[in-house]
């Protein structure tokens, strides 16, 4: 999906899950999703690496561990934890 796509989708579930319903989605944008989840679960070789809220899950040892090559983050201006993947090595 495109990225408004993605946003208005997005803001569907949110407003579903501020309304009391139950959210359970497969995600490899890492931004996306921790723009809008109150919980991340990251799978590193079909295993649970880490869970909770986006800030304790989106660190830098725990996602360059989980994808095997060195990651940094940094906050976004507005919410949230982003992934830099233009900054990712492999090494």
């Amino acid at each position: 999906m495109d990225i408004g796509h993605q946003l208005q989708v997005m803001a569907v579930l949110r407003r579903f899950a501020d309304a009391g319903g139950g959210v359970v989605a497969v995600m490899h944008d890492l931004n996306l999703t921790a723009m809008h989840a109150d919980a991340m679960i990251l799978m590193e070789a079909g295993r649970i690496a880490a869970s909770g809220p986006p800030e304790r899950v989106m660190t830098a040892p725990l996602l360059s561990r989980a994808y095997r090559c060195q990651l940094c983050l940094n906050t976004a201006p507005r919410k949230g934890v982003w992934l830099l993947p233009q900054a990712a090595s492999l090494g």
